[in-house]
């Protein structure tokens, strides 16, 4: 009985290359309250007619051609998996990836040769030695604290660093408990975008800019007006009556992609 219930589930079509492992003989016997020897039995016999195939050390799984693909005139009944798209936001769909294919999928070791594509790393100049010694230092020390849920605006000992640095080098005076760790740009640009503007309000951007900035603002529902740029930085102008920024983002330090530095009058 073992046996016929398990050929007639192969030849129903209901397993793909994901579930083709068989549970062990043990773990079968327990979860149906029989003998292993019965199922030892029942698989030795599949196993013979080519249902089964073993693997040492891996276990049993199904064989790759069955022999009602041999045996028989007719097709095996495979029920066939329909796919449906994904049901998404409008605010979504109105933001197209037009990056297509693995274009940006350069693995660790990044595109051969020089490149200019954005958000490339030059992974070749970062000091990977001196990373994992400081890494292992502060897991030897911190570990523990670190694996645990911390603050949402981040590890405080990191804030109170980025405090000391942008008051010594950037000359902005803040306390740690004005910043924010975020896990990169264009999560900052978000958690602005959403704690900043309402739907459509206008929110100037430099042009040209970094185009992530306009995906931000136009997906927290933002009216982007981009602004243009000249040598000292993004140009200010007395805006049109209802169409005054509630927001302007701007790269002052290195205007991203022209690279000026924003004049201290602008």
């Amino acid at each position: 009985q073992l046996y016929r219930q398990i050929r007639d589930e192969l030849i129903s079509g209901n397993f793909n290359n994901n579930s083709s492992r068989l549970p062990s003989s043990r773990a079968l016997a327990d979860d149906l309250g029989i003998s292993r020897l019965t199922v030892n039995l029942a698989f030795e016999k599949l196993q013979a007619e080519g249902y089964l195939k073993t693997r040492v050390g891996s276990g049993t799984f199904v064989a790759e051609s069955l022999p009602e693909t041999f045996l028989s005139p007719r097709r095996p009944n495979i029920q066939r998996i329909s796919e449906h798209r994904p049901r998404l936001s409008d605010r979504v769909k109105n933001l197209p990836d037009k990056r297509t294919g693995k274009e940006f999928d350069f693995g660790i070791a990044g595109p051969p040769g020089v490149t200019f594509v954005p958000a490339v790393a030059a992974l070749d100049e970062f000091p990977v030695g001196i990373w994992e010694r400081l890494r292992a230092q502060v897991l030897a020390n911190k570990g523990a604290h670190l694996l645990q849920y911390a603050s949402s605006h981040g590890d405080v000992d990191l804030r109170k660093a980025i405090a000391t640095y942008l008051c010594d080098f950037r000359g902005a005076r803040c306390h740690h408990d004005q910043i924010i760790v975020t896990a990169g740009t264009q999560q900052a640009m978000m958690i602005s975008a959403l704690a900043l503007v309402n739907r459509g309000e206008v929110a100037w951007i430099e042009d040209p800019g970094f185009y992530q900035a306009r995906r931000a603002f136009g997906f927290a529902g933002g009216t982007v007006i981009p602004r243009p740029i000249d040598q000292e930085g993004i140009v200010i102008t007395r805006p049109a009556k209802g169409s005054s920024p509630k927001i302007i983002y701007v790269t002052p330090s290195h205007q991203f992609p022209l690279g000026m530095t924003m004049s201290l009058a602008r």
